[in-house]
C-alpha cells in the first residue's frame, strides 16, 4: 500500500511538473495563426496551426533567464510592414530561426524609447496583441488575437 501510494505521489509530480504547454493564437479573422510550443526553457513560436515542432517555419527560443512569473510577455502585430506577423519577446536567446523572413518577423528584445528604456508603444493598436504567460499557463491575452 506504501509502495502504491509513493508511486502515484511521484507519477502525479513527475507528469505535473513537465514544463510542457501548447497554445494556438489567431488573428481576429481566423486567417492567421501561430502556435507557442514550451517545454522548459525551450519554447518554440511556429507559423500556423501544430501539435508537434515542424521541419521549418519556426524560432527556438532559450527562455531560461526569463522571469517566467513577472517578465514572460510576447508582443506582436499582424500584417506590419508587409508582415503576415512580427513577434517580440524580451531578453531571450535564439537558438535557430527558421522562420520565412519575407513572411515573418522573431525580434529577441523590445524596442527602447530615447532613454534606452524598453517601451511597448510600437505593440499597442488594432492589430497588436500582447500575451503574459506564467509557467505553462498563459495568464492574460491582450489586443488583436484569439486562442483555442
Amino acid at each position: 500500500m506504501k509502495n502504491t501510494v509513493l508511486f502515484i505521489i511521484v507519477t502525479l509530480f513527475f507528469f505535473s511538473c513537465s514544463g510542457d504547454s501548447t497554445y494556438h493564437f489567431y488573428s481576429p479573422n481566423k486567417g492567421q495563426c501561430f502556435t507557442i510550443k514550451t517545454n522548459n526553457d525551450t519554447r518554440y513560436i511556429i507559423e500556423g496551426y501544430h501539435s508537434s515542432v515542424p521541419k521549418s517555419n519556426y524560432v527556438k527560443l532559450d527562455i531560461s533567464k526569463v522571469d517566467r512569473v513577472a517578465g514572460d510577455q510576447i508582443v506582436g502585430c499582424w500584417n506590419r510592414d508587409r508582415l503576415e506577423w512580427t513577434i517580440a519577446m524580451d531578453k531571450i536567446t535564439v537558438l535557430e530561426n527558421t522562420l520565412d523572413s519575407s513572411r515573418f518577423k522573431f525580434l529577441n528584445h523590445f524596442p527602447v524609447d530615447s532613454q534606452g528604456i524598453p517601451t511597448l508603444k510600437d505593440y499597442i493598436g488594432e492589430d497588436c496583441f500582447s500575451i503574459s504567460l506564467e509557467y505553462r499557463d498563459f495568464t492574460r491575452v491582450e489586443g488583436s488575437i484569439k486562442s483555442d
